[in-house]
């Protein structure tokens, strides 16, 4: 695979009468580059994403941590 699509994975999560589209990024350190932040920021400004977690690697063994892009980044 040369390249890989952005976000990684795509998440619906019911709310109320709707739902949520979120997608979700995946790096361990949880840090994104210059690149993938201004690709986060086109897909919420344009609607496409309710919101975007980060899913990175928890402080114990097996954990998984998500962080909404908007919170870590102050989008």
């Amino acid at each position: 695979m040369n390249a890989a699509g952005f976000p990684d994975f795509i998440a619906f999560k019911a709310k109320g009468g709707g739902h949520q589209v979120i997608g979700v990024e995946v790096k361990i350190s949880g840090l994104l580059s210059r690149e993938e932040k201004e690709k986060c920021v086109w897909l919420l400004d344009k609607g496409i994403f309710s919101s975007v977690w980060i899913a990175k690697q928890g402080k114990k063994r097996g954990e998984i941590e998500y962080v909404d892009f908007k919170d870590k980044y102050g989008v």
